[in-house]
């Protein structure tokens, strides 16, 4: 047991704030939103409030998983903060905001009413490989070159910029931290080092980490004796298995599209067994992806 909690309490010191278990509880106090947004847009925003972990969907079910979702008055903002390039593709952005359209838009509104909406995507690394600081995408007149302004935009912060002269790569360096007493931001720095020193924080950060690792257990249950290889199982032993990670992925993933479940009923075994042990990793769907094509 108490190599168990040392194994946990060395996994919670070497989180940074790209770690989803560290996301979900620094992120959870406003103050360290608003932080991050006021950088990264450049300008102060009135959070009337957020959430963390924050689920939408269209009428045909198709579920999204918000890392942060904030809203102002007039403004949404739908923040992902991407370790993974493939997470971060554009597409997901239309995605993201269009759910938040379909939901914020109500019956009688004008079209002078509908929010300002944007996706901000904070990345571990340069998604576009431009080595600038940041990445603006907006709707642009290809004729003119002019933007035109339907009140949506797509930020891309590059996670390999921390040039400390400027608040932005102070930012990314913070975000990068895995000792919270060499970051920058007392904000940031208040939290982090409340989730991985203080006795309450640490708490609940190993709670959460029991929680993931619980969800891993699957992997125990379906790697069999041999690491990664499922020896000897028969076809309905293998289906049972089968369900037990559909199970656990609908918890961590909080849904699974149709298409996401055909995909999955249709893997071998060592497949499965790979899934279950990168579970920890498994932050939606195109993740799952990676690891079957």
């Amino acid at each position: 047991m108490k190599a168990k909690n040392q194994d946990i309490m060395s996994l919670i010191e070497s989180m940074t704030l790209f770690h989803s278990p560290m996301i979900k509880v620094v992120f959870g106090h406003r103050e360290c939103v608003n932080e991050m947004i006021d950088i990264i847009l450049g300008r102060h925003i009135h959070i009337d409030e957020h959430h963390v972990e924050h689920y939408m969907s269209n009428i045909k079910g198709r579920e999204a998983q918000f890392d942060i979702y904030v809203k102002s008055e007039k403004i949404r903002i739908n923040v992902e903060i991407q370790r993974k390039e493939k997470g971060a593709t554009p597409k997901r952005g239309r995605l993201n905001l269009s759910l938040i359209d379909t939901q914020e838009i109500k019956k009688s509104s004008e079209y002078e009413e509908v929010p300002e909406s944007y996706i901000v995507f904070m990345c571990e690394g340069d998604y576009f490989k431009k080595e600038l600081p940041i990445y603006h995408l907006k709707l642009t007149n290809k004729e003119t070159k002019e933007e035109v302004d339907i009140g949506q935009e797509m930020i891309y912060v590059n996670g390999d910029y921390q040039d400390e002269e400027t608040v932005l790569g102070r930012l990314i360096h913070d975000f990068h931290c895995i000792d919270p007493n060499e970051m920058y931001s007392e904000v940031l720095k208040k939290w982090v080092k409340y989730y991985k020193e203080e006795r309450r924080g640490v708490t609940e950060m190993c709670e959460i980490c029991e929680q993931l690792k619980e969800m891993g257990r699957v992997e125990g249950e379906l790697i069999g004796i041999s690491k990664g290889e499922i020896i000897g199982m028969e076809k309905g032993y293998v289906n049972g298995k089968l369900d037990i990670l559909m199970s656990q992925l609908r918890k961590k993933l909080g849904y699974l599209s149709e298409n996401g479940i055909k995909i999955i009923n249709s893997l071998d075994e060592k497949t499965i067994s790979t899934i279950a042990l990168n579970i920890f990793d498994i932050n939606n769907e195109e993740d799952i992806l990676k690891y079957i094509f």
